[in-house]
């Protein structure tokens, strides 16, 4: 191969390079947020503030013209089956699922939180009964979200809770692993991650992080978001 043929290649490897990277520069990149007051950005004092969402768009923004956050699913009282329904039932939302990029869950909190409400004793038994039901109203949400979309799935887990409550905490660790074992998600973990509560929960009242417990999740987002 001569020198004239090694150019004309090296000048053409170049130039598709630069065109891969302008596409994706100047792409549209839209991400679904679904979650409860962590996906809405509450602070230590209980203002909505600044999410994990809105640190991913500022970082990906630098190389996109133009990322789309929606917003509009999360709910502070958004649970895994009143989710479910509006995946079976909204057009709107089935429609905004099959335009999606990426989609962000944190989901299942408030579940765990109604059960055990519902039980007048907590022991390891009933515990495990309704981490069983969690994972299965889970496992079928995943399913039916499949069906109109099939990109990544990024699903935050839970950090330890501020109330003093065994089960509680127990139950929370048991919800991470289960939902970190489901194979159609990236699980990202946050009760390690977030375990300086004095570093990241200034407001002992409140169980939301500061500005920079959402610094921290967002990053761990981004990672997986860029492996993909």
């Amino acid at each position: 191969m001569n020198k004239i043929t090694k150019l004309i290649i090296l000048i053409f490897l170049s130039c598709s390079v630069y065109f891969i990277y302008q596409q994706t520069k100047n792409s549209v990149v839209t991400i679904t947020n679904i979650g409860d007051n962590l996906a809405l950005g509450i602070n230590p004092y209980g203002i909505k503030e600044t999410s994990y969402s809105d640190y991913i768009k500022d970082y990906l923004n630098k190389d996109t013209e133009k990322v789309i956050i929606n917003n509009e699913f999360s709910n502070k009282e958004l649970s895994i089956k009143t989710f479910l329904e509006q995946v079976k039932n909204n057009p709107i939302l089935k429609k905004k699922l099959m335009e999606s990029n990426t989609i962000i869950l944190n989901i299942g909190y408030n579940d765990l939180l109604y059960k055990l409400s519902l039980k007048e004793k907590i022991d390891s038994s009933t515990l495990n009964e309704i981490i069983r039901e969690i994972s299965n109203d889970y496992n079928e949400l995943i399913k039916e979200i499949r069906k109109y979309y099939k990109r990544n799935i990024i699903t935050i887990g839970y950090y330890c809770s501020n109330k003093n409550d065994y089960y509680l905490n127990k139950g929370i660790r048991k919800l991470n692993e289960t939902l970190s074992q489901t194979n159609e998600i990236e699980f990202i973990d946050t009760y390690y991650l977030l375990s300086d509560r004095t570093k990241y929960f200034p407001n002992p009242n409140i169980n939301y992080p500061n500005r920079l417990g959402y610094q921290q999740i967002s990053e761990k987002i981004i990672r997986k978001i860029l492996e993909k």
